[in-house]
């Protein structure tokens, strides 16, 4: 598994995380002024991002994300995810494509989310 999986794969673990232990989850694979953007929201920092992840941790209980495919190069990379439900069942899919920092955190996170 190449770095930058393993990244995707941390990075996925912070949305069902525990909330005492995710902005520091989120501070290990993104930079403090991360931007982030979804069609439902634009973040600009850790603390935002980790507040809208608790709000969707709090409103799907047991639901995460599984990282599929991961493509990098050049600063950035693409991740194509899967939405599971609580039982593991697909909800939705999409991707989300990252720029990331020099020291290889995730700087600027636009997600897509994918027709069904």
């Amino acid at each position: 598994m190449s770095d930058t999986q393993q990244l995707w794969n941390d990075y996925a673990a912070c949305w069902p995380a525990d909330p005492a232990d995710r902005l520091a989850a989120l501070g290990a694979v993104a930079v403090d002024e991360v931007a982030y953007r979804d069609p439902e929201t634009e973040a600009g920092s850790l603390t935002e991002l980790a507040a809208y992840m608790a709000g969707f941790a709090g409103a799907l209980p047991g639901h995460r994300f599984r990282i599929d495919e991961v493509l990098e190069h050049h600063g950035r990379s693409l991740a194509r995810w899967t939405h599971l439900g609580e039982h593991g069942e697909t909800v939705s899919t999409g991707i989300s494509a990252a720029r990331h920092h020099e020291d290889g955190r995730l700087a600027d996170i636009t997600g897509f989310f994918l027709p069904a």
